[in-house]
């Protein structure tokens, strides 16, 4: 084993004597990787009354907060004070001045709250202790120094919500035996809502008291099972607004009275008719609300009134993304977009015209070469159901069989939306075609599309990627011999599962923090996660799930794999513990087969870093070239 910086180089079997041509040198794909990876991403934006915008970049390598000046785009934007790790979460007091935001050390999921001010004084810790995972604070909007946010530690499932003043200590409200997430707190400081989580198609929505901590329940009523999207006031404070699905019905968007629970008004989205509705935002006077149309591979915005009537669509294109906080004279609502060929971006979108502004003009040197194109495709699968597939090609894919890179995305109950990122930029740049599919289980399809591989149904998904696999090999631009299976997360996992069940089918492998042992999974993960993964995969210590844990694991079926696998772990992983990297790099090795194993200490779940993005894209690329024979 080696040691290079923060990486742990561990070498596994060789890779095997597959011929192949001069490749590039490692400084020439480091050069590639890092055009990609810098052609950073800006996104999160709050838009400020002085024509200022907070938002979060990673153009100086991690995501950072940085305020710009949106009458000027080009402007260099100024960087606040924060710690050497990722931030998220960022939220601005009333008056303005305040900014705080949650960060977590190597990115083990132990978040803590920050505060900033923003002209770049006053940086603070207002949670050095206990290590807990914290979510996001939720601010008033009238309160200039409250904030409250939910929390919980690993290895217990049971939620806190904790309520604190700047300069106080946390206050320790309320507790909540399962997993649940606090949304929002009213204008006046005196209430909070919170989700409690059941499952990916059931959570339940409370008004919690902030005064003493009583809990009542808004959302669904007795009897009804809902999936929530999201859930805010309105600006009085005196009613909620909050987006749900549930089988048999569209998506909806409901307003209903914070004290009584009673429903005052209904949005039914039938224009997407099996698309989700996610985030909202409520207009500071009420007038208008939009709201998010996550339609699984691309994002929809519609705009309603405080009646949820009249809805308009934003004329955004074929993009991804989602919404922000409007500004405080309700003129513009802050929107962070990613197009199929330009990094994600922080934009304002006209409250009156609905028409999109950019906020920010920053050339980035990664955008230079020719961009692949990108179009939505669709597969039959086995039982008749269409499968949405996101196809990136390089721009010269006409003239000869390219091989295939299949990038399967995280969740389950996730999505590969349309869009740039470092990893298909670089992989087309290296003459590869991306393809990211959004097989059963993907969200914005419709409940019955993601709840169609739950448990003993997950076969159904695999099946999906065989469905994918066939139409490929039946594609001009697709070397049929050359296609590799990749992900980080479920993707990983769903690389691992595949390997094993289809060898045949795939020449390589990459897991990026993928499970492998699904017992071992949900005994040691993020207990509030596992909550989710019950549902997804069987609950474990019972003789069915147990079963159910044992059929669907990758280690298996190690004894089919074939094909070299690349794993990608990182040591502080919360969610997929080292141990699940550990146990299908022995069982490879065991066997034989070529397995390369990066194993990075100052990571968490997937990948931060730049350095270590760079590291990644080269490492993976120099091993799956090396056993194509490229």
């Amino acid at each position: 084993m080696m040691r290079i910086g923060s990486i742990v180089i561990a070498f596994g079997v060789a890779c095997g004597n597959a011929p192949r041509a001069a490749a590039p040198s490692t400084v020439d794909l480091e050069a590639r990787a890092a055009a990609f990876v810098d052609a950073y991403t800006s996104s999160s934006p709050i838009l400020l009354s002085d024509g200022r915008v907070v938002f979060v970049s990673t153009r100086d390598g991690l995501p950072a907060i940085y305020v710009g000046d949106a009458a000027h785009p080009s402007a260099a934007p100024k960087k606040l004070p924060g710690p050497n790790d990722r931030v998220s979460g960022v939220r601005v007091l009333p008056g303005e001045q305040t900014a705080l935001f949650v960060s977590d050390h190597d990115a083990d999921g132990n978040f803590h709250v920050f505060r900033v001010e923003l002209d770049g004084s006053g940086f603070t810790d207002l949670t050095p202790a206990p290590e807990l995972h914290r979510d996001p604070p939720a601010v008033s909007r009238e309160v200039p120094d409250l904030f409250a946010f939910s929390a919980h530690t690993m290895t217990d499932a049971t939620t806190h919500v904790f309520v604190q003043r700047l300069g106080g200590a946390p206050r320790d409200l309320y507790s909540d035996q399962g997993s649940g997430f606090l949304r929002a707190v009213s204008p006046d400081g005196t209430h909070a809502i919170y989700e409690r989580f059941l499952s990916d198609e059931s959570q339940l929505v409370f008004a919690i008291d902030l005064a003493d901590g009583v809990a009542a329940r808004v959302y669904p009523p007795d009897g009804e099972i809902a999936a929530i999207g999201d859930a805010q006031f309105a600006p009085d404070g005196q009613s909620i607004y909050l987006s749900s699905e549930a089988r048999g019905r569209p998506a909806r968007v409901l307003r209903i009275d914070a004290s009584t629970a009673r429903e005052l008004a209904r949005y039914d989205e039938t224009t997407a008719p099996n698309a989700s509705v996610g985030g909202l935002e409520v207009s500071p006077k009420g007038d208008q609300v939009a709201i998010e149309i996550d339609a699984g591979d691309h994002l929809e915005v519609r705009v309603v009134d405080a009646q949820l009537a009249h809805p308009r669509t934003a004329e955004l294109g074929l993009v991804s993304g989602g919404l922000g906080p409007y500004r405080a004279d309700g003129a513009q609502l802050a929107a962070t977009i990613t197009r199929p060929d330009a990094p994600t971006d922080v934009f304002a979108i006209d409250s009156a015209t609905l028409r999109l502004i950019p906020l920010r003009d920053d050339p980035r040197a990664g955008l230079d070469a020719p961009r692949p194109t990108a179009t939505i495709d669709h597969v039959a699968a086995f039982d008749g159901k269409s499968i949405p597939v996101n196809v990136y090609l390089p721009p010269a894919a006409s003239s000869h069989k390219l091989p295939t890179l299949v990038w399967v995305h995280g969740g389950p109950s996730g999505s590969a939306p349309i869009g740039w990122s470092y990893m298909m930029g670089f992989w087309s740049s290296m003459g590869f075609a991306v393809i990211a599919p959004n097989i059963r289980g993907s969200s914005g399809f419709g409940f019955d599309y993601m709840a169609a591989d739950d448990a003993g149904k997950r076969g159904d998904a695999l099946r999906d990627m065989e469905s994918v696999n066939r139409w490929l090999r039946a594609q001009p631009w697709c070397d049929g011999d050359r296609i590799v299976i990749a992900g980080i997360s479920y993707g990983g996992y769903m690389t691992l599962l595949a390997l094993g069940k289809q060898p045949s089918l795939w020449r390589a492998g990459i897991d990026g923090s993928g499970m492998s042992n699904l017992k071992t999974m949900e005994q040691l993960e993020d207990q509030q996660v596992r909550v989710f993964d019950e549902t997804e995969f069987g609950q474990l210590g019972t003789k069915d799930g147990d079963a159910l844990l044992e059929r669907w694991s990758p280690l298996t079926y190690v004894g089919a794999v074939t094909s070299p696998v690349f794993v990608y772990q990182g040591v502080h992983d919360p969610i997929t513990p080292q141990g699940e990297a550990d146990q299908i790099v022995t069982a490879l090795q065991r066997r034989k087969i070529p397995v390369e194993y990066m194993l990075v200490e100052n990571e968490g779940h997937g990948v931060t870093r730049r350095d270590n993005k760079i590291a990644f894209l080269v490492r993976t690329y120099r091993f799956v070239a090396a056993q194509l024979g490229l």
